[in-house]
């Protein structure tokens, strides 16, 4: 056989390289329909709580898993408690799930990790929240410190790794209180901020989340002139309106950047700093596909944000449909063929 000039050889093998790098980057695989019939007892349950944005990630996971053939289905269970449903997860014995009802039988917990760790080691997690930390911080506990008690519990359950952005509580103020502050966006202000102002001021704390106001005095010292509790929603009207000088609520609410409201950072980390995990049964740990992993860590706060944005209000899409658009966004799957 005659051999091929040097240079052809060389071009010869750019082409093969090429043609290997194409494939390597393939497309994301196209989205799969919800399991039915004798694939959806098969399928993976994935169990949630009733918190809208809780079940839109859920769906996530769910819906990349399907993409890529290994059926699963969303559980929104709202009479059990999501946390309990991962304990048992966790203290499931190998044999133990066959047995089990369908109804009962769950693969894929989506869980929060403040939660898990309270229930998992109560006096691990007290230890960890007690006044004067290793870090220095606190009273809430770091989440790497967290994720570490969880997973010295867990028996028949597995932790995946949490997704990186951090559930947690921001004071709020719009740009003309951060003036009299001196609290400057570009500055990163934290909640030291407030400093000797906050006796001046009128401030908003959501609705179940009233401890916030007891932490907020024992760490930052700082005691306003009133309190009002309010949902978050109410709260954001209270900030535009001037009703509120600043509110105390969850940081990856839509309507900070809407509205251009500055941010102070808990920088004392006065109050719980939670994430997002996936606690899957031993069983099936070995074969959840990369996706999985891939999703996790591209749930940085930003997501969280456009996630929350995708959902809110009446006029927002359902987990289902928000998930679906996330997805493809980020190209985890490819466009539906319907939406052309």
């Amino acid at each position: 056989m005659a051999r091929l000039p040097h240079y052809r050889a060389s071009l010869a093998a750019l082409v093969v390289g090429a043609a290997l790098l194409v494939a390597g980057c393939s497309e994301p695989p196209p989205p799969a329909p919800e399991p039915t019939g004798a694939e959806l007892e098969r399928a993976w349950r994935i169990a949630v709580g009733s918190d809208p944005l809780d079940q839109t990630i859920a769906q996530l996971y769910s819906q990349a898993l399907n993409a890529h053939e290994r059926p699963a289905t969303v559980v929104e269970d709202t009479e059990a408690d999501v946390t309990e449903l991962a304990v048992a997860l966790g203290d499931e014995g190998a044999d133990a799930v066959v047995e089990d009802s369908e109804d009962d039988r769950y693969e894929i917990v989506l869980a929060r990790t403040v939660p898990l760790a309270q229930s998992l080691d109560p006096e691990g997690y007290a230890e960890l929240t007690e006044a004067g930390s290793q870090d220095d911080l606190g009273p809430a506990a770091a989440p790497e410190d967290l994720t570490e008690v969880i997973e010295t519990q867990l028996t028949d359950a597995q932790l995946l790794n949490p997704a990186p952005a951090v559930l947690r509580s921001s004071m709020l103020i719009t740009s003309i209180t951060a003036t009299d502050l001196g609290a400057e966006p570009d500055d990163d202000p934290t909640l030291e901020s407030l400093g000797t102002h906050c006796s001046d001021l009128t401030i908003g704390v959501r609705t179940g989340h009233t401890a916030s106001q007891d932490l907020l005095e024992e760490v930052y010292d700082c005691q306003p002139q009133q309190w009002v509790v309010q949902e978050e929603d109410a709260l954001i009207q209270g900030l535009i309106t001037a009703e509120l000088d600043a509110a105390l609520m969850t940081s990856s609410h839509p309507a900070a950047a809407e509205h251009a409201l500055t941010s102070l950072e808990d920088s004392q980390r006065a109050f719980t700093h939670d994430q997002y995990a996936p606690m899957v049964a031993s069983r099936i740990a070995e074969r959840i596909p990369e996706v999985v992993a891939d999703i996790s860590a591209a749930l940085d706060e930003e997501a969280l944000v456009t996630l929350r944005r995708l959902i809110r209000d009446e006029q927002g899409l359902t987990p289902e449909d928000a998930a679906e658009y996330w997805l493809v966004q980020n190209e985890f799957i490819a466009e539906p063929e319907v939406w052309g």
